[in-house]
């Protein structure tokens, strides 16, 4: 296995570069000039780090590159990738859990902060418990949602998440 290039200590002189298509994605290009189309821009840590680790990935997981802090890179590449992530991590934002149906998949109902929501969660793996209590629902579609305090959901909600997961 390879590991992705890190960046210089001079961001002006990185041997890779990231161009946005007229469709919307990115393009990576790397040292060689090879180009890899529709990257994706990942955070490491995208709730607890939110200034920290990036990782560049191809469409079938290969790492291509690796940013230890958003601040290590130049303004414009910094904006693209800001602008990048923003996109991919709008997260809805559970405020109370109304029911899940028993089994895999569980079917959830749910009041976000834009509104109430249905969705099917397929199994325990795609609820993250994060350390500082908050928690990552990912449904089948691959939709996100953010869940900022379990400890702070109202006692029905919390009985319902502590149930299933």
């Amino acid at each position: 296995m390879t590991t992705a290039p890190r960046l210089p200590a001079e961001p002006s002189r990185l041997p890779w570069q990231l161009e946005r298509k007229p469709h919307g994605r990115l393009d990576f290009v790397d040292a060689a000039g090879r180009r890899w189309v529709d990257v994706d821009v990942l955070r490491s840590f995208p709730v607890t780090a939110p200034e920290g680790h990036v990782a560049i990935v191809a469409e079938d997981g290969t790492e291509l590159a690796w940013i230890d802090a958003l601040a290590d890179v130049d303004p414009g590449l910094r904006g693209l990738l800001v602008e990048e992530l923003a996109a991919r991590e709008f997260l809805p934002v559970i405020e109370s859990i109304e029911a899940v149906s028993d089994g895999d998949p569980a079917e959830w109902a749910v009041i976000t902060d834009r509104g109430p929501r249905r969705f099917t969660v397929s199994g325990p793996d795609d609820v993250d418990r994060l350390a500082d209590s908050s928690a990552v629902v990912v449904d089948t579609f691959g939709v996100r949602y953010q869940i900022r305090s379990v400890t702070a959901l109202d006692p029905q909600s919390r009985r319902l998440f502590e149930k299933n997961f």
